[in-house]
C-alpha cells in the first residue's frame, strides 16, 4: 500500500475534518453518483431491524441531501429531522418537500437541538469527516438523545478500502481511507466516553457492480469525498485508464460495500 502525499496527510488530518465546501461542491449530483435507491432501502431496511422501527422523534446528523429523514418520515410514519453543515446539500433536502421533516445548518458538534429531544440518532458515512472534532459530535448526540435513546452509525470496515474496486486505478485511496475512518475499537471506546453503552457492532455487506464508463464519470465528478483529497492527476489518471477499457468493451468491475453498523445505547 502506498504513502499518501504530503499534501493529502496535511489535509486529512487537519483538527476540523473534511471541509463542508467539499460537500458543497459534490451536492448537486449527490444522489444521481452513489448508491443505488436499492442500496439504501436494504441499509434502511437493516437499521430499522436493528431498532430503528421503534423510535418517534428521529434525528439524522450530517443528512446531506436527505434520503434517511425522507425514507423515515414517509416509512415509518415518525418526525424527523436532519442537520448538515453544507447549505447546499441542505437545499436539495428541502426540495423533497418531505411533511414531517425539517432541515437545519449545523455542525455535529455543536448541534442546534434541546437536550434528550430525540429518542434516535443516525449517523451515516459521517464520523469519518470529523477528524479531531469526533468524540464531541458524538458527546453532542448523547446530549440530544433521551435515556435509552439509541445512536446508529453507519461506517466502512477496513477491508472495504483494502478491497475497493479502484484500488488499483488510485493506489492512494486505501491508505487514506484507512486514516479517515475511525477502527471499531476505537469508535466503541470513543462511545463508552461519550455517555453511550451496550454498543452493538452488526456487519452487512451488498455486492453488486459499475461499469467502468460509469465509474469513469463518478470519478470526474468526484463522487466521494475522498476524491477531493487525492492528488488530481491520480485521479485523472484513473478516469482515462477506465475510459480506455470501456471503449474496449472490459467487463463491469465488481463492488462490494463492507460496512459496519454501531447501535448504541444513550445511558441515563
Amino acid at each position: 500500500m502506498r504513502t499518501p502525499t504530503a499534501t493529502t496527510i496535511t489535509e486529512i488530518s487537519e483538527n476540523d475534518g473534511t471541509p463542508p465546501a467539499i460537500f458543497d461542491r459534490m451536492a448537486e449530483r449527490y444522489d444521481e453518483l452513489r448508491v443505488s435507491e436499492a442500496q439504501l432501502a436494504a441499509q434502511f431496511d437493516f437499521t430499522v431491524a436493528e431498532g430503528l422501527g421503534a423510535a418517534t422523534r428521529l434525528l439524522d446528523v450530517g443528512c446531506g441531501t436527505g434520503t434517511l429523514v425522507a425514507e423515515a418520515v414517509e416509512r415509518l410514519g415518525l418526525k424527523a429531522w436532519g442537520v448538515d453543515a453544507s447549505e447546499a446539500m441542505l437545499a436539495k433536502a428541502r426540495e423533497r418537500r418531505v411533511r414531517g421533516a425539517a432541515f437545519k445548518l449545523g455542525q455535529a458538534d455543536d448541534l442546534p437541538f434541546r437536550k434528550a429531544w430525540f429518542d434516535a440518532v443516525t449517523m451515516r458515512l459521517v464520523v469519518h469527516t470529523l477528524g479531531d472534532r469526533r468524540p464531541r459530535a458524538l458527546a453532542e448526540a448523547r446530549r440530544v438523545l433521551a435515556p435509552e435513546g439509541r445512536l446508529f452509525i453507519w461506517t466502512f470496515a477496513p477491508d472495504h478500502f483494502t478491497g475497493h474496486h479502484l484500488r488499483t486505478y488510485l493506489p492512494d485511496l486505501p491508505a487514506v481511507d484507512l486514516a479517515r475512518f475511525p477502527s471499531a475499537e476505537l469508535l466503541t471506546s470513543e462511545l463508552a466516553e461519550a455517555g453511550f453503552g451496550d454498543v452493538r457492532l452488526c456487519w452487512f455487506e451488498q455486492g453488486g457492480s459499475v461499469s467502468r464508463a460509469r465509474a469513469a464519470e463518478q470519478l470526474r465528478a468526484r463522487h466521494l469525498s475522498t476524491i477531493h483529497l487525492l492528488p488530481p492527476e491520480q485521479v485523472t489518471a484513473a478516469a482515462e485508464r477506465l475510459e480506455a477499457e470501456a471503449a474496449a468493451d472490459d467487463p463491469p468491475l465488481a463492488t462490494v460495500l463492507r460496512w459496519q453498523l454501531f447501535v448504541a445505547r444513550a445511558q441515563p
